[in-house]
């Protein structure tokens, strides 16, 4: 044989390792279930383990549109809500090992009740969230439907506006049921709440006649799970007071920042346990079981996250490894299971130690059910063969010149508008931690069409007042004595109730369209640069 030259001789041995990589591949026999799992495999998918995302082929029974909450029932059945109403359970039909057909257990329409966004289970009877009330259903003789229900829980301030939700229930050991009620911050006509119920946890005794006030200070915390020593841990959204995506330690009667206003006697702010780094809007939290390996995540929480607000299509599943010191608290830390999962609501491990997701899909504007009938349930499972991702890639490369476009942010007004150290509260969204939110292209997007994914909490408002005057900004705050707005010169404004004639939300971003123009390609990277630049610390 003749010499091979240099070149040729290292390309020759790439190509034989890959050969024999892709050979050693063939070699393995795979059983039937491992066929099933590659062939259901969304691959759009990234993980950060040996992990195979299975989107469930449910294609027969209750339509998914828009689900909510999720969890393993009794028999290992697991139960999932849409939020037009339906709780149905999910069943392999055809012997394969994937979840195929949802049949309906119950439907809280019914009960003319709104949006089932939270699901527990004690003594086989099944414990229903919605914005009216927490209702029981019960499946009196083991057909899998519901045919009785009655009220466990309603002494609580409600309205039909769009934050009013009902969110985390869990039980602890001594069958007190906890509960979360978003904050009323943001409704602009609010519900009474003398014993100022609204942004806090609720311990709700195990008959429902009687409940305590457990922690007060969240904003819009959907997630809630207790430890096997019945700590609390909830999970709670960026915003208003919040400066970053939270995972807490609940304490009994301490206060977690948000709307400060209404808790004027509680104003020491206790600290997120964890700030958030891997996804957007945290929503359902769980604990991995301590004899469920889940490739070496025994014990961990599990965090679902709902992703950027409006039409972007992103979410992710992190884990939170904990470790409780002598003196009681915890040291955390968060690790990346997965994203490019759109939309994710809740999460919970079956008996076998799969993780499943409820994924919600698209929202419709003021967060009411999408249009059309949309979402999926995963499952992810381990396997083996699976070559995770690199979590590196998680964090996007720069472009452009960091130090020109922090200028061009100043000179365009953007800081006018926008705090980026969460320090302030402004007219526009804070920026901290923005260049671990958004891609490069979803940056440009929000700049070039603001009216396509308007964040939570800053829609426009109208006012109008008794005298004639006319105000526009966002909702900072809002009780029955008064709404404040914050507007144009990021001013504070308080108006009574009394002297408002009348007040509605406007489809359009208080941020103009066309920030743009005028600039040529390079100063828009270096502008998206400098908005890349500006993230959460990597620890």
């Amino acid at each position: 044989m003749k010499k091979l030259n240099k070149l040729i001789y290292p390309l020759l041995l790439i190509t034989l390792v890959v050969s024999c990589k892709k050979d050693s591949k063939k070699e393995r026999v795979f059983s039937e279930w491992e066929k099933t799992i590659i062939k259901n495999t969304d691959n759009t998918v990234k993980v950060y383990g040996r992990y195979a995302a299975i989107k469930l082929p449910i294609k027969t029974g209750v339509t998914l549109w828009n689900p909510t909450a999720i969890i393993a029932g009794p028999e290992n059945v697991i139960y999932a809500a849409n939020y037009t109403g339906e709780i149905y359970s999910l069943y392999d039909t055809d012997g394969d090992g994937l979840e195929d057909h949802a049949k309906l257990y119950c439907d809280v329409k019914n009960d003319s009740l709104r949006y089932p966004t939270s699901i527990a289970f004690k003594d086989n009877k099944m414990y229903v969230a919605t914005t009216q009330e927490i209702r029981v259903y019960e499946d009196t003789n083991e057909d899998q439907v519901a045919d009785n229900s009655y009220t466990f829980f309603d002494d609580f301030p409600w309205t039909l506006h769009y934050w009013d939700w009902t969110f985390g229930l869990d039980f602890d050991s001594k069958g007190n049921l906890f509960a979360i009620l978003c904050t009323d911050q943001l409704n602009n006509i609010a519900a009474p709440d003398p014993n100022k119920l609204r942004g806090s946890i609720l311990k709700i005794a195990p008959d429902g006649k009687s409940y305590e006030r457990f922690a007060t200070g969240l904003r819009f915390a959907y997630g809630l799970t207790l430890n096997d020593e019945d700590e609390v841990f909830f999970s709670d959204n960026r915003g208003n007071e919040n400066k970053y995506e939270e995972l807490n330690h609940a304490v009994q009667g301490n206060f977690y920042g948000n709307n400060p206003k209404k808790y004027p006697d509680q104003p020491k702010v206790t600290e997120p346990l964890v700030k958030l780094k891997y996804g957007f809007s945290p929503v359902g939290i769980v604990f991995n079981p301590k004899d469920n390996d889940f490739d070496g995540t025994a014990g961990d929480l599990f965090v679902s996250y709902w992703g950027p607000d409006g039409q972007w299509k992103e979410g992710s599943v992190s884990r939170i490894r904990m470790t409780k010191k002598e003196n009681g608290e915890y040291e955390a830390k968060e690790y990346p299971i997965a994203d490019k999962i759109e939309k994710l609501s809740d999460l919970d491990f079956d008996a076998n130690g799969d993780l499943y997701l409820s994924q919600f899909g698209t929202e419709g504007r003021m967060h009411v059910p999408y249009k059309e009938p949309m979402g999926a349930i995963y499952k992810m499972v381990v396997a083996d063969w699976i070559e995770p991702d690199d979590p590196k890639e998680i964090s996007a490369v720069i472009t452009g010149n960091v130090t020109k476009g922090k200028s061009l942010f100043k000179q365009r007004a953007c800081a006018t508008c926008h705090s980026i150290n969460g320090s302030e509260e402004m007219l526009g969204p804070d920026l901290l931690g923005i260049g671990n939110l958004l891609t490069k292209d979803q940056i440009i997007e929000s700049i070039v069409d603001p009216d396509k994914n308007i964040k939570t909490g800053f829609d426009q408002m109208r006012i109008d007042t008794k005298d004639g005057t006319s105000y526009f900004g966002r909702m900072y705050t809002s009780n029955t004595e008064e709404v404040v707005l914050v507007i144009a010169g990021n001013e504070k404004v308080s108006i009574k109730t009394s002297d408002i004639e009348s007040r509605k939300f406007i489809d359009k971003s208080l941020m103009p369209p066309g920030l743009l123009g005028g600039l040529n390609d390079e100063e828009i990277r270096d502008l998206v640069g400098y908005m890349q630049s500006l993230k959460l610390d990597a620890e």
